[in-house]
């Protein structure tokens, strides 16, 4: 196994606690990493301006035991693109006496290694060195992006693994490239996002398809919920559209959102005719992903039915 080199790794260290960093930063400069590679801050907001730097860190080490969500959120954004320049720098939380709770919250946010506090020097070395030689490939569902922690046999056969890049492991053993590393960001970027769209089309349709049921059965206590999902989830989608060049898609979104939203101001109170247009924009959407889905009917034919009923409603 080849000799990890902390001379050229970026690190950002948030912990509210002066000593800890203090300490961590001797380690980690013992280890060989350079003083003016190390940035460091008590709150989370000096995160979010450390990787919205071009040459921001390739590691990030926050504690996250009293601000549980808001860590979260932001590691949840760094993953989803929506912050910072690279989504695949490595994260590593420390919490002082995890509960199942915050320890799903924290796993679930894209997060790669959750360590218990108080964590020694050699710990977080040895972590380190681990996301350089054994970092997990990276899933996507139509809520998460980050490495996959299941077993063998529960992996889908659908489910594709996103072997992401690693500036930390480049550096880590010389091989970094800053054009190379660009390239490899941005293919991995749409390979993710082509992902992602895929599973969002799914959730579009299983959304709506609840949402249906729920009226055909006269139990609308969680179709509040559901359309707020799904209001999140078409949102999402556009936006990746419009990067991934998909013009059709982007467009189905405009009228789904508008009849997503009409129902949610209907409060309960749902028209035949915008529960027809839900369920047909469902279809559309999986068609635009999936062509073939709705059989011989294309997204654009079913776009055209549903501005017709539109029309005539």
């Amino acid at each position: 196994m080849a000799e990890v080199k902390f001379d050229d790794i970026r690190l950002f260290l948030c912990d509210p606690r002066v000593q800890v960093r203090s300490s961590l930063r001797m380690a980690l400069n013992d280890a060989g990493m350079k003083n003016g590679n190390i940035w460091e801050g008590g709150d989370l907001e000096a995160i979010t301006d450390s990787v919205s730097d071009p040459n921001g860190p390739d590691i990030v080490i926050c504690d996250v035991t009293e601000n549980t969500d808001d860590a979260c959120q932001i590691f949840s954004a760094i993953r989803h693109n929506e912050l910072g320049t690279n989504p695949f720098i490595c994260i590593i939380g420390v919490a002082w006496s995890p509960k199942q709770a915050l320890v799903n919250k924290v796993m679930g946010s894209g997060a790669d290694v959750l360590v218990a506090a108080p964590i020694s020097p050699s710990l977080i070395l040895d972590r380190i060195e681990a996301l350089v030689h054994s970092r997990k490939p990276f899933v996507v569902t139509s809520d998460y992006i980050g490495p996959d922690r299941r077993f063998l046999d529960d992996r889908g056969s659908e489910i594709e693994l996103v072997e992401v890049p690693n500036s930390l492991r480049a550096k880590a053993l010389g091989q970094f490239d800053a054009a190379q590393l660009k390239n490899e960001i941005a293919a991995a970027r749409a390979d993710i996002n082509g992902q992602k769209i895929d599973r969002q089309a799914f959730q579009v349709s299983f959304l709506a398809d609840k949402i249906l049921e729920g009226f055909q059965e006269g139990d609308l206590s969680n179709a509040g919920q559901k359309l707020a999902e799904l209001k999140k989830v078409t949102n999402d989608m556009k936006m990746r559209a419009f990067s991934a060049g998909s013009k059709d898609l982007e467009e189905l979104c405009v009228p789904l959102r508008t009849v997503v939203q009409s129902l949610i101001d209907s409060r309960g109170k749902f028209t035949k005719k915008d529960l027809n247009l839900l369920g047909q924009l469902s279809l559309a959407v999986r068609a635009a992903v999936r062509p073939g889905v709705a059989g011989s009917v294309s997204a654009r034919d079913i776009t055209n039915m549903v501005v017709g009923a539109g029309a005539q409603g």
